[in-house]
């Protein structure tokens, strides 16, 4: 699919819009959701095209492919997040390269994450917590278990890491209510998180080209887009 500022502008602007009507429709027209571009897969001239848009965030799924685009365009052009899994030999490289990893699913990760950042006084970037609300063996994330998921965070903010919030993926393939229930379920977590454990995590990032209604629906602070602005993909 041939793209353009111009196309990916109206793909954002009728995102926006839909984002303000199911605002409305759940009795939250103030509440702000930001739309992060997935450029996953697209090449840097799609992730330019995107800033130059109005993007302010970019989520990437591989840091070795993201980390192209952020030597390509900048470290300064947007914010970058990697959203997908990475492994313990890859950390290295997304601490320097993204200002977020929203994808910390994985103890051993976090763990990682701290000694590169942490230990040595070096800033750290963001963090949120991924959970697996699905359930789904295919998924990666934490067990929505709520004591499983305190737990875990609990040992996480002991090594130094800031969390900002919690992250998740649709059900594959789930029905309406199944999707709903997912995005549900992370939003009480974190509300019960809050209320018991008195952490801070207002961010929520939840949602994707199929299911961002919804998810703004329960509460998402943050949807990602990649076909619904960009169209199918590029390259593999």
């Amino acid at each position: 699919m041939i793209t353009s500022v111009e196309i990916i502008k109206s793909n954002l602007q009728t995102a926006i819009e839909r984002v303000e009507d199911a605002l409305n429709s759940c009795g939250e027209p103030g509440r702000t959701v930001t739309i992060m571009a997935v450029t996953k897969t697209h090449p840097a001239s799609i992730a330019a095209m995107a800033i130059e848009a109005g993007v302010t965030l970019l989520g990437e799924n591989r840091v070795s492919e993201g980390g192209r685009k952020v030597k390509i365009l900048g470290k300064n052009a947007a914010e970058f997040h990697m959203i997908g899994p990475i492994h313990t030999g890859e950390v290295r490289q997304a601490v320097r390269d993204f200002h977020w990893i929203d994808s910390v699913g994985r103890l051993k990760i976090a763990r990682e994450i701290a000694r590169r950042t942490v230990s040595k006084g070096d800033e750290q970037p963001g963090i949120l917590i991924e959970v697996n609300t699905s359930r789904e063996a295919s998924k990666h994330g934490f067990n929505p278990d709520y004591h499983l998921l305190r737990d875990a965070l609990g040992e996480i903010l002991e090594l130094g890491l800031r969390i900002s919030g919690l992250m998740t993926v649709g059900p594959l393939g789930g029905t309406e209510l199944d999707t709903s229930e997912a995005f549900a379920l992370l939003r009480n977590l974190r509300d019960r998180l809050e209320r018991d454990c008195g952490y801070e995590l207002p961010e929520l990032s939840m949602g994707m080209s199929d299911d961002f209604v919804p998810a703004v629906a329960e509460g998402a602070t943050t949807i990602r887009l990649g076909r619904y602005l960009f169209g199918p993909r590029q390259i593999d």
